[in-house]
């Protein structure tokens, strides 16, 4: 449809290069929008980037690109995205009654990260858009547009068989069996209906979405008490759903929560009337009288009063099956014109794409590092820092008491005017680098570790954020793990996401010390590194920029090399150890607040 008129590529379920297949992130989900960054890259040229990007809402398969377009990605910096409401996996867990989600946290908060950084939300109609906005009522969402369902693919005209001239009402419905479905419901209101005309069949994988998080299906069996007129049959493969239409009288879609109409079009299409809640786009598929009949809410008792005049008056329903009206409803229904309007109109408001970075203003950046018997890499890491594309840097190296004669290295690197280097007794990196923050003479400074290396456009890819958005705390990236010869290691490395996404306190996927910070945010700190932290100084760190309102970017690019030690505290300490460390920082933070 949308190929008649602009040039339109489809990504699927893309898999990730073997480049980040290795590294760690956050989730399969997160995993799996970076790999549909790839796939884009892979799709498209700098010289002809897209102009429009469309990701579905459903566990946020878009967040990565999102993220790399807020970061000056060549490719995106232009691009509009939107986001298309397909019912995402928090809506779906709520409606299907799962306590705090059902394990499906995570999703729901890169999926909410996702609609923050987009520029549309586009919805099917009906009763969708108050939906997501009552829902994500503390979310400030992208502007809506109303671009309806896509309808589905054309298919040879096949006709059903004609109903049967006398007999039950014979309705089916088709689906997962699951809460938000309202099967329930229906099984309820045709047990309660005074006429006993009817059948029945479900036709759907069994969930455990029931109260009490019980089978649906035993919780149905259970309901019929072995009522014959109540049938449950496997899923349908696709090939037989227009045998099951051709069976049948009625489609029932009695869904609590729904967003697209696509099966009652399939229905209405095949030359099935339909039933529905008022719910989702069905509002506007079905047309009362002539493609089927709206229940009045949702609900046994709304879908009972709904069907009793169809149950009492199966002659009226077979009308309805063998009229000319359903054809014609389906053919608006597929009408492209709205939705390719809307699209127009959309895409006509969007900004022409272009490949050029902002300017970055003149400004001085000291990088921070602590040093403790590194002398094997503390050159190349203070030489990947003076590398920087952005050359206003200075480095101020806090030497944490390591006063070996290997250590002198540190005599030639202060021979460069850019390097300061200063002594203190050794305390720690935490007080090391609080040190140096104090000592530190620019606007902005960067954390950096004596063994890592930093890719030379990391300061100003970062800055630029920073500059563009004055609210930004902080601008990490990913990370690339390295072995102590400075070789990519197997274990492949770190995607972050930023402060702003997780509220895990168990995890942290904030970002690494690795960030160029505002000083501004630091000063609101009453230091920036907790003299008490051992292990998790950084992690700390952004917990508390985030408690004062200070929220991190991160760029989705491997734009340092993280050094793995054998000694380092990936490898040395337990996990064990790790949750015991983080455990006494959360307290003494606990503490404090309280005063």
């Amino acid at each position: 449809m949308l190929g008649d008129r602009h040039e339109v590529t489809l990504i699927e379920d893309p898999e990730p290069s073997e480049a980040i297949s290795s590294f760690s992130f956050a989730s399969e989900d997160h995993r799996r929008s970076a790999a549909v960054l790839e796939a884009i890259e892979a799709a498209y040229q700098p010289d002809r980037p897209p102009h429009y990007l469309e990701v579905c809402d459903f566990r946020a398969p878009g967040l990565v690109a999102l993220q790399a377009r807020a970061a000056g990605h060549e490719l995106l910096r232009g691009t509009t995205i939107g986001v298309r409401a397909t019912a995402s996996a928090e809506l779906l867990a709520l409606y299907d009654g799962s306590p705090e989600l059902g394990g499906e946290e995570r999703a729901a908060e890169l999926e909410r990260e996702q609609l923050r950084l987009a520029d549309r939300l586009l919805w099917p109609g009906g009763d969708v858009l108050d939906r997501y906005q009552r829902h994500y009522a503390d979310l400030a969402l992208p502007p809506a547009v109303r671009a309806g369902c896509p309808p589905p693919p054309p298919e040879p005209a096949r006709a059903l068989p004609p109903a049967p001239p006398a007999g039950p009402l014979r309705i089916l419905c088709l689906g997962a069996l699951n809460r938000r479905s309202g099967v329930i419901d229906l099984v309820e209101a045709c047990l309660a209906l005074p006429e006993d005309e009817w059948e029945l069949t479900l036709v759907g994988a069994d969930t455990e979405t029931a109260p009490l998080g019980q089978s649906m299906q035993m919780t149905i069996e259970m309901i019929c008490g072995g009522d014959p007129r109540v049938r449950i049959i496997e899923p349908a493969a696709d090939e037989e759903l227009h045998a099951r239409f051709g069976e049948h009288d009625l489609l029932a879609v009695p869904s609590i929560f729904e967003v697209c109409s696509h099966l009652a079009l399939e229905a209405m299409r095949a030359g099935l009337p339909v039933l529905t809640t008022p719910v989702g786009a069905h509002v506007e598929a079905v047309e009362p009288g002539v493609s089927g009949w709206l229940c009045e809410d949702v609900g046994a008792a709304a879908i009972g009063r709904a069907l009793t005049p169809l149950v009492g008056d199966p002659e009226a329903v077979a009308r309805v099956r063998s009229s000319k009206g359903l054809a014609e409803v389906v053919r608006r229904a597929a009408d492209p014109k709205a939705m390719l309007d809307a699209y127009d109109e959309m895409l006509g408001e969007a900004h022409a794409p272009t490949s050029s970075r902002a300017a970055v203003q003149p400004t001085q950046v000291t990088a921070v590092v602590p040093y403790y018997r590194a002398h094997l890499y503390v050159a190349e890491a203070v030489g990947s820092l003076l590398a920087q594309t952005h050359t206003e840097l200075d480095v101020v190296l806090v030497d944490d008491g390591s006063f070996a004669p290997e250590d002198g290295v540190l005599d030639e690197l202060a021979a460069d005017p850019r390097v300061r280097v200063v002594h203190q007794r050794n305390r720690g990196d935490t007080i090391a680098r609080n040190l140096g923050i104090t000592l530190a003479e620019g606007d902005y400074l960067l954390m950096f570790d004596a063994d890592n290396v930093l890719e030379p456009e990391f300061v100003a890819r970062a800055l630029e954020l920073l500059q563009t958005d004055p609210e930004l705390a902080y601008v990490t990236c990913w990370l690339r793990y390295i072995d102590p010869g400075g070789e990519a290691l197997n274990g492949g490395g770190y995607a972050p996401l930023g402060n702003r996404v997780l509220s895990s306190e168990e995890e942290n996927w904030d970002g690494d010390t690795a960030a160029l910070t505002s000083r501004r945010w630091l000063e609101r700190l009453r230091f920036p590194f907790h003299p008490r932290a051992t292990i998790h100084s950084d992690w700390d760190l952004y917990r508390r920029l985030r408690e004062v309102g200070g929220y991190g970017a991160v760029i989705p690019e491997p734009l340092a090399r993280y050094r793995i030690q054998p000694q380092s505290i990936l490898r040395s300490h337990d996990r064990a150890l790790h949750r015991r460390s983080w455990a006494e920082m959360r307290s003494w933070r606990r503490l404090e607040r309280a005063g």
